[in-house]
């Protein structure tokens, strides 16, 4: 009769443990997603900040460029590049808080807890990624003109 049990928790004990592994594995991978999203999202930070140094010498430069396009609307262009200074200028921002905020190894939480933690982080960063991709954009399009 003792073997049952014995044999039971063992069972019961070996089970556990592949269970660990398999939720091992899905938190290491949830966690390399939330990863590879940043990393697609960081070479951009760079380009943001090479433009918001641009911006800001197109704006100190805006009677000069009124000479040579003689169309253009200096307050209209005023307005639309401080607000696509600021969009990059919070992009970047949102990023380096998010990276200062994200936990590579949550401590005293349940596997549930830290699955549903990096998921929420997936979708955080990705949402990221799409206000870069915007920003980006966005950001291309309105230096366009002033190459």
């Amino acid at each position: 009769m003792k073997k049952i049990p014995t044999a039971g928790f063992a069972f019961l004990l070996l089970a556990a443990c592949n269970g660990g592994n398999n939720d091992d594995a899905e938190i290491k991978q949830l966690r390399d997603q939330a990863i590879a999203v940043h990393d697609e999202i960081m070479p951009q930070i760079s380009t943001f900040d090479r433009n918001t140094v641009r911006i800001d010498s197109l704006l100190d430069h805006l009677p000069q460029l009124k000479q040579t396009q003689a169309n253009l609307d200096t307050a209209q262009a005023r307005t639309e590049l401080t607000a696509l200074k600021g969009k990059l200028e919070n992009a970047t921002d949102s990023m380096m808080e998010w990276m200062t905020e994200f936990d590579t190894d949550p401590q005293n939480k349940t596997a549930t807890e830290i699955k549903t933690y990096y998921e929420q982080e997936i979708d955080k960063v990705t949402q990221l990624k799409q206000v870069f991709d915007e920003v980006a954009k966005e950001s291309a399009d309105q230096l366009a003109p002033f190459q």
